[in-house]
């Protein structure tokens, strides 16, 4: 899932946005969109759909009882399904209207799925191991979105839209065939296992069970203070900190979705290469790359040493990375690269920190549901992040009149780098309260 998103998001939907920009083009409300616009308005629409669908399926499968597993099975099987057919769809997509519905379809499955497994390391991992266990997860998904969006792009360098049309056919294949494979080994790999544990293990303070390696499992920092028979949270610092953990998330997504998503436009206008697929395969290998070497020795190391400090300096490294490509001058590849491996390391510490983080703080009961509100938390980020597309444009032709090249894209990227921080500086401060 996470390759098709990556393929999609950051490669698909940019090509079309050019082309269907390019063409008879978009207009709303008087406005006419261009290409930045068109792929952040599309974008939005997406994310608007996963924030209602992921946390609203994810409730529905917390209240599924019986046997572990058992309970998301259905909705993650059936929504894997229906991403694959939606994605499938995405090759004959020629229009707005077309993209748009698109979109929705695949938000749509997807997040019916994507809901219900966010609880899986909460169902089936030792509350000691949850950085190790979201490291793995993140490797995992990083190794997937790297492996697919290599693919996709090196397809995509190929494309042209009138030339060579079967090259975007080939790119939806791969994507698909990922995931019906991916979908049978899920089939294969989810134990279902009984929601009750052999006699004399003591249950933990909602009425769960530790259900690993046959020992009893430390609550996590909110289940210790859980009260009465929902469940609820009665403490409002609890609520506050779980809240200010989500005001992080939409801090630093808001700074990776405004960089991912014009991730393209930026090597075609600034840099200058005439086939952006091209270098854009070269940038993401230092991004996967750097992400993917220190994704899970971070988790793992939250574990031992704690999370605050590993997520501080998650913020610091995106800042500096980000920041290092506004003040160099960008004019090759070779000096986007430092920058690029920067942002890599932030990102890759976050993916597995601040999900253990998350793990952590959420209702052991309702694991589902309340990771859902990570979806709303991502959406707010990605509104801030991806309404950049409206405004680059925009500011870069302002620029020229004050004498100042791609002016959009500077405020895009001096913003990108203090959101890193301040989320960093968010994210120690709400771990730093355990």
């Amino acid at each position: 899932m996470s390759g098709v998103w990556t393929g999609y998001g950051s490669i698909l939907l940019q090509f079309k946005a050019t082309e269907i920009a390019a063409g008879d083009g978009v207009s709303m409300v008087g406005w006419t969109l261009d290409k930045t616009a068109l792929a952040a308005f599309i974008s939005l629409i997406g994310l608007g759909i996963a924030a209602v669908v992921q946390p609203l399926v994810g409730v529905l499968s917390d209240r599924q009882v019986g046997m572990v597993s058992l309970r998301r099975y259905p909705f993650i099987i059936l929504g894997m399904l229906g991403l694959a057919v939606s994605t499938l769809m995405f090759g004959f997509v020629n229009s707005f209207l077309a993209l748009l519905l698109v979109t929705v379809a695949m938000q749509v499955t997807g997040n019916t799925a994507q809901g219900p497994a966010n609880a899986l390391i909460i169902d089936h991992v030792d509350d000691r191991e949850r950085g190790r266990a979201s490291g793995y997860l993140n490797l995992m998904r990083l190794i997937g979105s790297g492996f697919v969006a290599m693919i996709v792009v090196f397809l995509m360098s190929n494309y042209d839209v009138e030339d060579a049309p079967q090259w975007l056919w080939y790119s939806v294949i791969v994507m698909v065939a990922v995931l019906l494979a991916t979908t049978f080994y899920t089939l294969l790999a989810l134990r279902v296992r009984p929601l009750v544990e052999p006699k004399g293990r003591p249950p933990l303070s909602d009425g769960h069970f530790p259900r690993e390696r046959g020992k009893p499992c430390r609550p996590s920092p909110l289940d210790s203070r859980l009260r009465g028979n929902d469940g609820g949270i009665v403490e409002d610092w609890d609520r506050v900190r779980y809240y200010f953990f989500l005001l992080g998330m939409a801090i630093l997504i808001a700074a990776m979705s405004a960089t991912q998503t014009n991730a393209v436009f930026f090597v075609q206008d600034v840099i200058g290469l005439d086939n952006p697929a091209r270098g854009g395969n070269y940038i993401l290998l230092a991004l996967v790359g750097s992400a993917g070497v220190v994704v899970y020795p971070a988790g793992k190391l939250s574990d031992h040493i704690g999370r605050g400090v590993l997520l501080l300096m998650s913020g610091v490294m995106g800042a500096v990375g980000v920041v290092s490509l506004l003040l160099l001058d960008a004019d090759s590849l070779l000096k986007v690269i430092p920058g690029v491996i920067g942002i890599g390391i932030s990102v890759g510490i976050y993916l597995s920190v601040a999900w253990a983080v998350a793990n952590d703080l959420v209702r052991r009961s309702r694991a589902a549901g309340d990771l859902g509100l990570t979806s709303i938390s991502g959406l707010i980020g990605a509104i801030a992040g991806r309404s950049s597309g409206f405004f680059i444009g925009g500011l870069n032709e302002r620029g020229l009149d004050w004498g100042i090249d791609y002016l959009g894209y500077g405020v895009l990227l001096g913003s990108a780098g203090l959101a890193f921080l301040v989320s960093g500086v968010v994210f120690w401060l709400v771990v730093r309260g355990d």
